[in-house]
């Protein structure tokens, strides 16, 4: 081969060669612009991440300033840029954390352990305003190890710490309560106690409520009750009605025996269904109860003793007054005739009236024995009726019982059964003008001014024997205890579901003393020297405490209210002082106006209303 053929050969290789080489620098142009490309967008991508996070993201430096910082980051301090955000904090420890202590410890921990994670401090914002912020941090170091700056994340968790310092005030008010109730708390779960207060181990007698967790309830219940509280736990455990709270007899650790009331209620604790009981000790109650029930017994048979005794004494009054009566007529007969009678007529005349007012109470004691059973009997349907419902709440009663039962309470009922068999509609406002107008006619030598005043559309359901007996004894009472020239008003109104009978005087009022017992029967608010030699109707002439008594227990038997206010003259305080009768001639005042504003009484029947259905009332 000739020297120019080799140097063209080479030649060839060497273009050969170059072409080689532009084509593996074209390949990897375009690798890198791939690359480049692949780059672009997954900075793209982390930068939007890193804008768009919820969290806020961070670099600082070592010496605390913010090398970077995002959006979020920006806002949770209140910045309107993280620019501004970087601008504004030159020193991190002193200008965002509330306590500087704070950074220090974090740094400390980088140093030591290379992060730090879920770090809770308080930070201020650009307004000055505290929030709580939870950090992880990170040291970023280089080939030596020695740290290059710090990154990590910001979250404002300022809402959930006010829940958990709102659920934690709430939980510490709940267990404080707890802690501190007068009743017995536990926590249950079948009959094994998870949970009980410190009331619960002090009534049961038991050192401390570590030793009675994980024991069971059973063991302080008294066993003459055990199968009744178990009976009523496996009824609630099947979703049976049950009664809402109950009692037991208890025995505590020493033996000591208790009653308790308790009420429980089913409710979700450490992912079990569970029992939360509390429990009271009313042992001071049952015996105050036994105590009263004893007294009460004590008292209604010495009741019952007294009134037969009255009944006894009225009854057998009777014939010896008949008698008296009788032989007083035949004397007055004899004696009229004679110049003698002129002498003694005043003395035959005041035994008569003397017998007349017996014969009055007599019959009217027999009233009010006749309103004292049936008062007993309805009491006694009332207890029935109560005793019947805690049956109930036991268990279901047997036919038989409920059938015995329904006889016992018709064989009580039918002392007052027939008591409401003449009750009527009655236009309250024309039944007490009727009665005003007839008991205007027996005052001679009276000076009073009656009026009856309210709604004329009134009606109420009443026996009106009893209506009538209301009024008259009210409207008596009142004439009896106004002095001439004073006045009386009957007021008729209806106030919400009640119609209200009022009775207004200007009299001499009651004292302090008698108030306490004027509706206890039998009790008058005068001595009774001072009203003996008076007739009814007569100021002064007062009485003996039946009409109010009868009207006392006419409220009890027949659902409605009697209530009084009253204020005791005041130029006459006492029972003792006297009333002259008359205002004209009263030495204390100048004129009637003076007289009405120094004392007066109210006594007020309230009827409950009832719809009406043509004229009949319907209760």
């Amino acid at each position: 081969m000739s020297e120019q053929e080799k140097t063209k050969d080479q030649l060839l290789a060497e273009i050969e060669g170059l072409r080689k080489r532009i084509d593996g620098l074209e390949t990897a142009q375009a690798e890198f612009r791939q690359v480049e490309a692949t780059l672009r967008k997954t900075e793209e991508k982390y930068r939007s991440i890193f804008e768009d996070a919820i969290e806020g993201i961070f670099q600082t430096s070592v010496e605390g300033r913010f090398l970077s910082a995002n959006p979020s980051l920006a806002r949770v301090h209140g910045y309107d840029s993280p620019e501004d955000l970087i601008e504004s904090i030159t020193n991190i420890s002193k200008q965002l954390y509330v306590n500087p202590e704070d950074r220090a410890r974090t740094v400390e921990r980088m140093e030591r352990e290379g992060s730090v994670r879920n770090f809770e401090t308080q930070m201020y914002g650009k307004d000055g305003s505290i929030h709580w912020i939870s950090m992880n941090i990170r040291a970023v170091r280089d080939k030596f190890n020695v740290v290059r700056y710090y990154e990590g994340t910001m979250l404002d968790i300022t809402e959930r710490k006010k829940a958990e310092a709102a659920l934690q005030e709430s939980e510490e008010r709940y267990r404080t309560a707890i802690e501190n109730s007068n009743d017995g708390v536990a926590i249950m779960q079948g009959y094994t106690l998870q949970y009980v207060n410190r009331r619960f181990v002090e009534m049961f007698e038991i050192p401390s409520d570590e030793e009675a967790v994980g024991t069971s309830i059973l063991s302080t219940i008294h066993p003459h009750d055990l199968s009744r509280v178990k009976d009523i736990n496996q009824r609630r455990q099947r979703g049976e009605p049950v009664p809402s709270r109950y009692e037991f007899k208890g025995t505590t650790r020493k033996g000591k025996l208790i009653y308790v009331e308790v009420s429980a209620a089913t409710i979700p604790y450490r992912n079990a269904t569970v029992y939360l009981v509390y429990l009271r000790d009313v042992t001071e109650r049952k015996e105050a109860e036994e105590a009263l029930i004893q007294s009460r017994n004590a008292l209604e048979s010495l009741n019952r003793a007294k009134t037969k005794a009255v009944n006894h004494i009225s009854h057998e009054l009777k014939t010896p007054l008949s008698v008296i009566q009788g032989s007083m007529r035949l004397i007055r007969r004899k004696l009229e005739p004679t110049p003698q009678y002129g002498s003694i007529r005043e003395l035959v005349d005041s035994i008569d009236r003397n017998l007349q007012r017996l014969f009055n109470i007599s019959r009217e004691t027999d009233q009010i024995f006749r309103l004292s059973q049936e008062l007993e009997a309805v009491m006694l349907v009332g207890d029935l009726d109560r005793l019947w419902q805690r049956m109930e709440s036991l268990s279901e009663v047997p036919a038989g019982v409920r059938e015995h039962w329904n006889s016992l309470r018709e064989w009580v009922g039918q002392y007052f059964a027939a008591s409401t068999q003449f009750f009527q509609s009655i236009d309250l406002y024309t039944f007490v003008v009727s009665i005003v107008e007839r008991m205007k006619g027996p005052l001679p030598g009276r000076s009073l001014d009656i009026r009856v005043d309210g709604a004329n559309d009134l009606f109420i359901s009443m026996d009106p024997q009893i209506l009538r007996d209301i009024t008259e004894g009210l409207l008596k009472n009142a004439i009896e205890n106004t002095p001439d020239g004073g006045s009386i008003r009957i007021g008729l109104e209806q106030e919400n579901d009640r119609i209200v009978l009022r009775v207004t005087d200007t009299g001499v009022g009651i004292t302090e003393e008698n108030k306490r017992y004027l509706l206890d029967g039998l009790h008058h608010a005068k001595e009774t020297d001072l009203y003996s030699s008076k007739r009814p109707l007569e100021f002064g002439a007062g009485g003996k405490g039946l009409d109010l008594l009868r009207i006392k227990y006419y409220s009890l038997r027949f659902g409605f209210d009697i209530t009084f206010e009253s204020n005791r003259c005041v130029h006459i305080p006492t029972d003792h002082d006297v009333c002259p009768g008359n205002i004209s001639r009263c030495p204390a005042i100048k004129n009637k106006e003076e007289c009405f504003v120094s004392g007066g009484t109210t006594f007020s029947v309230s009827f409950p209303v009832r719809k009406r259905s043509g004229s009949i009332d319907e209760p």
